[in-house]
């Protein structure tokens, strides 16, 4: 007769060996041999994590076992409980088993960014994910989940399982093992405390090493122990409004403006992933003859390593981190404001959806949905080939006494980088790309995928050109030619997007072709936010950039500035003209996680770290200055009605 709860126990422990080897892997990527403590706290967060996942599967066992000792339960609830146990503990190795790729591929773990991309219309589609990543991934799931299935049964059915913890109860004892886990919890709580008191950035970064982490702070409590607390306002963090704490003041002076007698006309062309090197001769010739007509901009940078932050940014003119704000009042840029008063017309179209990321609530909500198309049936390569169809049609067909906004967002070059055979100017590309396998030895061949990708979206801005040309309104039309944001190819470790910050991700193209301007190269600095304000002045705006802007007006720009941010989901950069130091934003701001790079990605020593902070003690505040002007706090006695 086996001991009562010894069963749940015996589950308990093998749930736990089956999960400690997750967060085991999860503290070995990120240990890179920067002190003992912070190795501790890996080692302390590893053990106690692990466990905390293991307790409500174990007390839905433990619920199980004992309703079975009851005889009016003995039929339906212990059967219930125990499948409960299995489908939690299955879910939950299902879900650190998507972690653990996600984290491989792209750098990150299962946040904000990923449920909000699986939740809102059209997240899922952009992802670019095809059958033969798809189908082998449910095939894990489902081997997962029965295999929970059957070391569930196993635990509650078997008699000589119970029986061999028995015999060994020196090891198999509630209290022997739960007070271990327990310590280590423990001092993994004090080890966020006490590295939050001494500003202790690696061991802080460290939290990101797991899927969650339980923490603690204990400021207070350590300096009415008398400990010497370090000084904070060289280091202060960027701390982000709670969205119901601001409002809307954009712009922060009402716009002067003269409608131009001739109003020119604007073709706004992104391409979604399309990084700063595709602008060249060989795969993007196009847009490389246009350049040379016009501006080309050598050291551009977006507003984010993500669609949403980098769209945001070159629309608005602002940095991505009131996005919430804008998009709870469904507040569109100041840019289409100008247009609309204009009476300009309108066809916006994307191969991806306008629900993904909320483009229809944000940048473009003033607009009728007939002025809208989203076009997301079949290959990406297909799609951008009708949506031009659409824009040269439109081009033809358009009421010509009045001025035209044409947009169009191109998928091609969003992963797995798409293109027809007549496309192929670099042949030795990777035939697919499944997630499942793919590794940095794969890089120059993905790397031609984007290229011959990058050379059949050049075509379709071709197509435009001479539709444009055959209507003769290159002299008074607007031209924008630039990407969301970049795309690395393994060459700091990751592919694709949205993970760091790395040159790769952040740079992008921009060409501006703007009629009666000198055409020049620009080799100064500039930003997804510099779009707007560099535009305004041919759209008949009289005020400074600083009144409905973060950027400036790259064609009259004199010097390099100071410093520009580039943001993500929960974590934004600072960069400047030789670092780039890394904040989270919102919550995560709460315990202080900074890091610092060279501006090519150059992790910094903590003596430079310290030479930095030294010499640039006013940098942060000008930074949250600008993250936050145009949301202003309601107790503000300068406050402005949101339009």
């Amino acid at each position: 007769m086996h001991k009562p709860g010894s069963r749940s126990l015996l589950y308990g422990v093998l749930l736990y060996a089956a999960t400690l080897p997750y967060f085991l892997w999860f503290a070995f990527q990120h240990d890179d041999g920067r002190g003992f403590f912070r190795l501790f706290f890996l080692a302390v967060t590893a053990l106690a994590n692990a466990g905390l996942l293991v307790l409500p599967p174990l007390g839905f066992a433990l619920l199980g076992e004992t309703l079975g000792d009851s005889r009016g339960f003995r039929r339906v609830l212990p059967g219930f409980f125990w499948t409960l146990a299995a489908l939690t503990a299955g879910l939950t190795h299902v879900f650190l088993v998507i972690d653990a790729v996600i984290l491989v591929k792209f750098g990150y773990h299962f946040n904000g960014f990923v449920w909000n991309l699986l939740i809102t219309p059209g997240g899922f589609e952009s992802m670019g994910l095809e059958s033969h990543t798809i189908i082998p991934g449910f095939i894990a799931i489902i081997v997962i989940m029965a295999a929970h299935g059957a070391l569930a049964f196993i635990c509650r059915r078997s008699r000589r399982l119970p029986a061999l913890a028995a015999r060994h109860r020196a090891i198999f004892s509630w209290w022997r093992l739960a007070l271990p886990l327990a310590l280590c919890l423990l001092f993994s709580l004090l080890s966020t405390g006490v590295a939050d008191f001494y500003l202790h950035q690696h061991t802080l970064m460290a939290q990101d090493a797991f899927p969650f982490v339980v923490t603690m702070r204990m400021r207070s409590a350590m300096r009415s122990l008398g400990f010497a607390e370090p000084d904070r306002k060289s280091r202060a963090v960027l701390q982000a409004m709670n969205g119901d704490d601001g409002y809307l003041s954009y712009p922060l002076r009402p716009i002067q403006r003269r409608t131009p007698k001739q109003p020119m006309n604007i073709v706004w062309l992104v391409g979604e992933s399309l990084r700063a090197d595709l602008l060249n001769e060989e795969a993007m010739p196009n847009s490389w003859q246009l350049a040379a007509k016009g501006h080309r901009f050598t050291e551009h940078y977006s507003g984010g390593h993500g669609t949403r932050p980098g769209m945001f940014s070159m629309f608005y003119g602002l940095y991505a981190n009131t996005w919430d704000h804008f998009l709870r009042l469904s507040r569109g840029p100041l840019l289409i404001d100008w247009l609309l008063a204009d009476d300009y017309q309108f066809l916006c179209v994307t191969s991806a959806k306008f629900t993904y990321p909320e483009f229809d609530r944000t940048i473009f909500s003033a607009l009728p949905n007939a002025s809208m198309i989203s076009d997301s049936k079949g290959q990406p390569w297909l799609r951008d080939i009708r949506n031009t169809d659409r824009i040269v049609d439109f081009i033809a067909d358009r009421d010509a006494s009045r001025p035209f906004f044409v947009f169009s967002f191109f998928e091609s070059t969003h992963a797995p980088y798409t293109f027809p055979d007549d496309a192929v100017i670099r042949p030795d590309y990777l035939p697919e790309l499944n997630y499942a396998t793919l590794s940095a030895k794969d890089a120059p061949r993905i790397y031609n995928r984007a290229v011959n990708a990058a050379y059949h979206l050049d075509r379709q801005i071709g197509r435009i050109i001479t539709a444009l040309s055959e209507q003769g309104l290159m002299d008074n039309t607007i031209i924008v030619i630039t990407g969301d944001h970049g795309e690395e190819f393994y060459e700091k470790g990751f592919l694709g997007h949205n993970s760091t910050f790395v040159q790769e991700q952040i740079r992008t193209p921009w060409v501006l072709y703007a009629p009666g301007s000198t055409p020049a190269v620009h080799a100064l600095m500039t930003h997804h936010t510099d779009m707007v304000p560099t535009i305004a002045p041919l759209l008949g705006v009289k005020n400074p950039p600083e009144d409905f802007s973060v950027g400036q007006n790259a064609l009259t720009m004199t010097g390099e500035r100071e410093f520009f941010i580039v943001c993500g989901w929960e974590i934004a950069t600072i960069v400047t003209q030789t670092h780039k130091m890394l904040l989270p934003l919102g919550a995560k701001a709460r315990f202080r996680k900074q890091q610092l790079s060279t501006l090519n990605d150059r992790p910094c020593s903590e003596e430079e770290e310290d030479d930095f902070y030294a010499n640039h003690h006013g940098l942060l505040g000008e930074a949250q200055h600008d993250m936050w002007k145009f949301v202003a706090n309601r107790d503000d006695d300068h406050k402005v009605a949101a339009h």
